[in-house]
């Protein structure tokens, strides 16, 4: 408000300045004391005044339209860059701006988590000392670009990421920043790398086993006991054991092999709980039977559809089953539990033996593929070790966690969850 009103001011003094000579002039000439040439050199000299006066109003006037666009253009650089600066500190991915000093100018909020709040300002190369990214870095600094490749760079937390630094090109940022670092984490591929090498690896060691002892029998059969009746009759029936087992494992991956293709489209049919129970129990009855193990169905009143695909739900039960009634102490007893969850919307389903039971330390790897507690015993009762992952995997398209509780000398329990159909819950 004071600028126009000190240009008003201005234009008013100069306006009063003019009628006060052209009044005196004209009063001095109407009484002589002036004639008309003198009163024009007068006019004319307080009319360049005047002029002189006004150039110099509309040159200020100018001048502060100038500095006012000049304001107003570094407001917005300065906005430009504090949301720049907010934009990158808001990325998922670790960030790092270094200047000419190879210091860190800036760290976006993901890099101070992984490399320490208090970084900015410190070395690079305290955070970062492969060769490769100081030679990155050396030649960044000193003008010589190209291509630097990947840097692989690990945390103690095994956490790993690919690292790429680039020159950042002259006036294209301020603060003398020469180089930006950036982060991209390769954890969950490098762990889905190796798990696949371990299956590949573990695969080929399980189908290799049986191979070499039917492959050996038969070079045995073929030579030193080629007349011998007895050693043909004990070796056929080992082959044949070893060749189902070689079946059951290729079964096993192809049906792992499809539940997987399957695993973001949950099922929408419904089906009788206690019918899947009581079919699977009744199919396992007289395996059980011949170790002396009775499977026992405890039900909760109300219990009876769940939303579930009841092929794979059946294939769920029969592994569990199997694996307790395999491992579970002799004449014992396994109960197979179905209740209401604490909210009415699912149906628990538990499994619980009375067996030796698992130590704490293998339950977290028990879904591994291939991985086994007791190698041994479990080759010896046929198992391939993909029969809990296919439990895992198949409750993961049910979106339900596996539920491991076990106790060395108690037993083991196997717990999961199945929603109630909709209109099943509105009626509850």
């Amino acid at each position: 408000m004071r600028e126009p009103f000190k240009e008003y001011q201005g234009l008013l003094n100069e306006r009063s300045t003019a009628a006060a000579v052209i009044f005196t002039l004209a009063l001095m000439w109407s009484v002589g004391q002036v004639t008309f040439i003198g009163s024009l050199f007068v006019g004319a000299v307080a009319g360049a005044f005047l002029l002189q006066l006004e150039i110099k109003r509309r040159m200020e006037r100018l001048e502060n339209r100038r500095s006012a666009i000049r304001e107003k253009r570094k407001s917005k650089s300065g906005s430009s860059v504090l949301l720049g600066a907010n934009a990158l500190d808001r990325l998922p991915s670790p960030l790092l701006l270094v200047d000419g000093d190879k210091k860190i100018a800036f760290a976006n909020e993901s890099a101070r988590e992984l490399l320490g709040s208090d970084i900015v300002g410190n070395d690079a190369f305290l955070y970062l000392r492969q060769s490769n990214f100081v030679a990155a870095l050396d030649n960044i600094i000193s003008g010589k670009y190209g291509d630097f490749g990947v840097i692989r760079y690990t945390t103690s937390k095994d956490r790993s990421f690919d690292v790429t630094v680039a020159p950042v090109l002259a006036g294209k940022m301020n603060d003398g920043v020469r180089a930006i670092v950036y982060f991209y984490e390769v954890t969950s591929l490098l762990r889905t790398e190796r798990m696949r090498a371990d299956f590949v690896a573990n695969a080929s060691h399980e189908l290799r086993t049986p191979l070499t002892s039917v492959l050996g029998f038969i070079e045995t059969l073929r030579g030193p006991a080629v007349g011998d009746m007895d050693a043909h009759a004990r070796f056929l029936g080992i082959m044949q054991t070893e060749a189902e087992r070689m079946v059951r494992l290729i079964d096993d991956l192809l049906s792992l092999s499809r539940i997987e293709m399957t695993r973001y489209m949950a099922p929408n049919a419904t089906a009788d709980v206690n019918k899947l129970v009581m079919s699977v129990i009744n199919t396992l009855k007289a395996v059980a039977a011949e170790r002396g193990i009775e499977l026992k169905y405890v039900q909760t009143d109300g219990v009876q559809d769940v939303v579930a695909d009841s092929d794979q739900i059946t294939q769920v039960l029969l592994n569990l089953l199997t694996n307790a009634a395999k491992y579970a102490d002799p004449n014992t007893t396994v109960t197979v539990t179905a209740e209401l969850g604490r909210t009415g919307k699912h149906v628990i389903l538990s499994i619980s033996d009375e067996g030796p039971g698992i130590a704490q330390e293998h339950l977290a790897r028990l879904t591994e593929r291939f991985y086994r507690v007791d190698t041994a015993r479990s080759r010896k009762m046929g198992g391939t070790g993909l029969g809990l992952a296919i439990v895992k995997h198949i409750l993961l398209r049910h979106n339900s966690p596996l539920d491991i509780k076990s106790q060395l000398g108690t037993g083991t329990t196997f717990s999961f969850k199945l929603p109630i159909p909709q209109k099943k819950s509105q009626e509850t």
